[in-house]
């Protein structure tokens, strides 16, 4: 990497991050970039969404030596959050952040994640382990350098969601990332894991149900293969959507042709997603996301 993109890399890391979301009301706007003047701090980036009576936004400022860390700055501007209702998270970037990786049969996302950290398309990103119900995952581990967990999900699920469990709380990862993990996660599983859950999976119109989904689509002659990258909750497939794309299936496509283009579908949709999250982008509310570019 060449000396002026190391630096426009470095200096893309040296902000803040403040995602804040709250009743609308006469006066946030004024209020929230008061705080920030009276402090003598500059926004550089800004962006607000107003919908079903509520106000979200994204603010971005450069760092400097006022706050040491997040819980410093939090326990500065909850005066103002209390004011307006609002509930906020803040993320320094130049923090490190951690995700764990989940893993079965399939490598194609597990590999494109690994690889878009080697190449820095992630902000301060570090892999702290990978847990897949396949051995044949291992090298794949290996060959990056990363902890490898074989755990088998063919028993009893209490059993080995434990084992999960224990890894993840060991590596306390900011986000656990299911790169074509295909077991459904338990209630339990959820909400112990103390940190969001982004997965991936396939989408057809009309969907398909089965252990051959892209047989049944081919079949049928569907025209637009998709992806859909969403957080995880205990409702199966059906958390807050953060990433979709679709590609469109040309005429005389096989089943594994299919098979294909839903996988290169599936990397990509699932890294974007990642990255959005990842340089905090992303506000959950109800059971639906607000993005911010």
């Amino acid at each position: 990497m060449n000396t002026n993109q190391t630096a426009r890399d470095n200096a893309g890391l040296n902000v803040a991050s403040l995602l804040l979301c709250c009743p609308d009301q006469v006066g946030i706007i004024a209020a929230l970039a008061n705080f920030f003047a009276e402090r003598d701090l500059s926004i550089s980036r800004y962006a607000e969404y107003t919908d079903d009576g509520q106000f979200f936004s994204r603010f971005e400022w450069v760092l400097n030596e006022r706050w040491d860390n997040e819980a410093s700055f939090s326990q500065e501007f909850s005066r103002l959050a209390d004011t307006y209702s609002a509930t906020f998270d803040v993320r320094f970037m130049n923090r490190r952040q951690s995700i764990g990786l989940f893993v079965s049969k399939q490598a194609h996302a597990l590999i494109e994640i690994l690889n878009k950290v080697e190449a820095n398309y992630f902000p301060n990103l570090d892999i702290g382990f990978i847990v897949g119900n396949d051995q044949t995952m291992r090298r794949i581990a290996d060959r990056h350098g990363v902890p490898f967990f074989f755990i088998a999900t063919d028993g009893d699920a209490l059993e080995y969601e434990k084992r999960q469990m224990d890894i993840i709380h060991r590596y306390k990862p900011d986000y656990l990332g299911l790169a074509r993990y295909m077991k459904v996660l338990s209630a339990n599983f959820i909400d112990n894991a103390g940190c969001p859950i982004v997965n991936i999976h396939h989408s057809f119109l009309p969907s398909f149900v089965g252990a051959k989904p892209y047989q049944m689509a081919y079949d049928r002659g569907v025209k637009l293969i998709g992806a859909t990258s969403h957080f995880v909750t205990a409702d199966l497939d059906q958390g807050p959507i953060i990433e979709q794309d679709v590609a469109r299936v040309i005429a005389g496509a096989s089943v594994t042709d299919m098979i294909k283009m839903g996988r290169d579908i599936e990397q990509q949709v699932f890294a974007r997603a990642m990255l959005k999250v990842l340089e905090h982008k992303a506000i959950v509310y109800k059971n639906r996301t607000i993005i911010f570019d």
